[in-house]
């Protein structure tokens, strides 16, 4: 469990994240991507990281919302409706948890994420100029 009394202001250089080997769902065959973990709360329920992949495609069902910023490259992501979202460098990709449809790299992707796992937690997003 953390120090809930640590107020100390860290910086993670680039060539200081460690990356390690990304979690990769059994039925996928591309090559794994990296994952660095920069901060999670002591309760586990919110995350936060960077991730980059080169290729990878597959169906997901998030179990838990999960706020992404593009840094790098573009992903399509075909929801279960059909309805086909693609986020470049920018973007900013919110996936609800609960939230199902096909992720597809269209080229290498470098994303920083934010996961909220909170059992009964809905998630407001932002709609546009005016608030939430």
């Amino acid at each position: 469990m953390g120090d809930l009394s640590d107020t100390r202001i860290r910086v993670i250089k680039a060539d200081e994240v460690i990356w390690e080997e990304a979690m990769t769902n059994p039925e996928e065959t591309d090559p794994p991507g990296k994952e660095c973990t920069a901060a999670m709360s002591a309760d586990d329920k919110f995350s936060f990281g960077l991730w980059k992949r080169d290729v990878q495609q597959r169906h997901f069902e998030r179990p838990y919302h999960e706020v992404a910023y593009i840094i790098e490259g573009e992903v399509e992501v075909t929801d279960d409706d059909g309805e086909v979202h693609v986020a470049g460098p920018g973007d900013i990709l919110i996936t609800p948890k609960g939230s199902t449809g096909y992720w597809k790299n269209l080229t290498p992707v470098k994303k920083v994420w934010g996961i909220y796992e909170e059992v009964d937690a809905s998630l407001n997003a932002y709609i546009g100029p005016g608030g939430f």
